[in-house]
């Protein structure tokens, strides 16, 4: 199994910040952190597919309010199940 995680920056109109947010929180996978004062919201985005992933990036960017989605650190594990299966061994 592929586990996927990203950090993402969303950029918002501060008119629309609360309409953001709560689109934003609607998306599977999607966990907002923090909010800045000048319409940045932090966000991670976990996913067992990377072409769910890049799904998920198009709807941000589509959400009203929105100016722009960056990902900005992402991390994927194609071994997952092997990791798990060592720790249980241990």
């Amino acid at each position: 199994m592929t586990m996927a995680i990203s950090g993402v920056l969303v950029h918002a109109d501060n008119a629309q910040i609360s309409h953001v947010q709560q689109q934003l929180s609607q998306i599977n996978g999607v966990d907002i952190h923090t909010t800045t004062d000048d319409g940045r919201i932090i966000v991670t985005l976990e996913s067992d597919d990377s072409h769910n992933m890049a799904d998920t990036m198009v709807e941000m960017n589509r959400i009203q309010g929105v100016y722009s989605a960056a990902m900005v650190y992402q991390y994927s594990d194609d071994d997952l199940d092997e990791d798990i299966q060592e720790d249980m061994t241990l």
